[in-house]
């Protein structure tokens, strides 16, 4: 048998990864108490090519190609957080040895940064909430339209607005006091912007779902003269509705192809598919020259889960699409659940940021390290500590900014484009220890 402690820095709290001919599992050890917190079972070779990723507090893991996941083993349910730095051993019994054994960080982890764009005040219109929607530049100014809420027990808030906020170098934002489109102005009760585009004309559109809750109404849009606003609804709303209900996360572009003007990939409720997906939510593509008109890609839906049973088997949100070069890069919101052996209370669902590639937006490549922006799970005192989602990326001189949501306000993580197009190396260094 061949054990590796993942998660532990000495303390009373140690994570192993187990490994025997019987299959491999996931142990954790709190004093002198065994729990045996996810199970593989399989006989297996008497050879084992093991590999273990840990971002935050997700741990992925493959033994001979057989992955599993599984999200702050050490007992974030209980209180026990995955430490930042964590010892690692390496045990074997029974005749087992190590070949060979090598460690590589993962730099993109490592800003530990506070939120670019924090709640506002109480009774300002973000109290509760202030999400990234949708980014322009427009005259070397950038403004980001986000979803705001105020307190309330709408899936964790309620009266959505959208408020923008400004910036001159994408690190310090101003939002302004007052939204630029209310509840008021639109049906429904909560307002969730994800695109904006600059049309021929110079108008400036946002795009967004509109919520009569529990229910969504479906797409909306609404234009200005000028991007703080005020933003005045389009008379024919809404402009598209997906068949089912669900749907109200997506990212618009206009790319001005020869065949149409704009592409819209959003996040729609499907059930069980011909892909052998099961039901969630997936990615889908709509074209339209006018934002007003649009039609379905013939292969949708075009974007589900990598595997059945992994980090995002549930749903993927595509949230943000980046052409660069030839290929296409989709920073998506992924999740599953799990609940631990004897914890109380409901599921755990670990919504993460995610990250894939394609250069037709019908076949894609997942990034092996994913999930790209995980939870970091190290104490409550994080802003980002239980769930990210949200993302939002913009290219400039050679950067990645990469804005997120960790638990409903804007962090913010820069990659070097460079780093980002290489899909076998964050850029970290490797150690060999074995």
């Amino acid at each position: 048998m061949a054990r590796i402690r993942v998660s532990g820095s000495g303390g009373s709290v140690d994570v192993h990864l187990e490994i025997d001919p019987q299959g491999f599992r996931v142990v954790r050890q709190d004093g002198e108490d065994r729990t045996i917190l996810k199970d593989y079972p399989g006989e297996g070779p008497s050879t084992w090519d093991v590999r273990v990723l840990k971002k935050g507090n997700f741990f992925r893991f493959a033994v001979n190609g057989n992955s599993g996941w599984i999200r702050g083993p050490s007992g974030e349910w209980d209180g026990h957080y995955d430490t930042w730095e964590n010892m690692l051993t390496l045990e074997a019994a029974g005749g087992c040895e190590f070949e060979s054994c090598t460690v590589t960080t993962l730099p993109w982890l490592d800003q530990q940064t506070e939120p670019v764009i924090a709640r506002g005040p109480a009774g300002s219109h973000y109290e509760q909430q202030i999400i990234p929607g949708a980014i322009l530049e427009i005259d070397n100014r950038f403004y980001m339209y986000c979803m705001a809420g105020m307190e309330g027990d709408q899936e964790g808030s309620s009266r959505r607005t959208v408020a923008v906020a400004a910036s001159d170098d994408l690190r310090s934002w101003e939002v302004y006091p007052v939204p630029v489109l209310s509840y008021a102005d639109a049906p429904g009760d909560n307002i969730y912007v994800n695109g904006a585009v600059v049309t021929p004309d110079g108008r400036i559109v946002i795009m967004y779902a509109v919520q009569q809750y529990p229910s969504w109404l479906g797409f909306m849009m609404a234009s200005a003269d000028d991007p703080k606003g005020p933003f005045k609804p389009f008379s024919r709303n809404p402009v598209y509705r997906h068949f089912n209900d669900a749907a109200h996360e997506f990212d618009l572009l206009r790319v001005d192809h020869p065949d149409f003007r704009y592409l819209m990939c959003y996040a729609g409720y499907t059930p069980r598919s011909s892909k052998g997906w099961p039901g969630g939510d997936r990615g889908y593509l709509l074209y339209s020259n006018d934002l007003v008109d649009w039609r379905e890609a013939e292969h949708n839906p075009v974007f589900g889960p990598e595997r059945l049973d992994d980090w995002d088997a549930v749903h993927v949100r595509p949230r943000s699409l980046n052409r660069i070069g030839d290929t296409w890069y989709l920073w998506y919101e992924g999740c599953n659940a799990w609940t631990p052996p004897g914890a109380s209370g409901p599921e755990r669902w670990c919504d993460s940021v995610g990250l894939a590639r394609s250069t037709d937006l019908k076949n894609w490549s997942y990034y092996p390290r994913n999930p790209a922006f995980p939870a970091l799970g190290i104490g409550t005192e994080r802003f980002d500590h239980t769930w990210t989602g949200w993302p939002r990326m913009v290219v400039k001189d050679g950067l990645g900014y990469v804005f997120y949501t960790g638990n409903a306000q804007v962090g913010l993580r820069t990659i070097p484009i460079r780093r980002l197009v290489d899909w076998d190396s964050e850029g970290g260094e490797t150690v060999r220890i074995v």
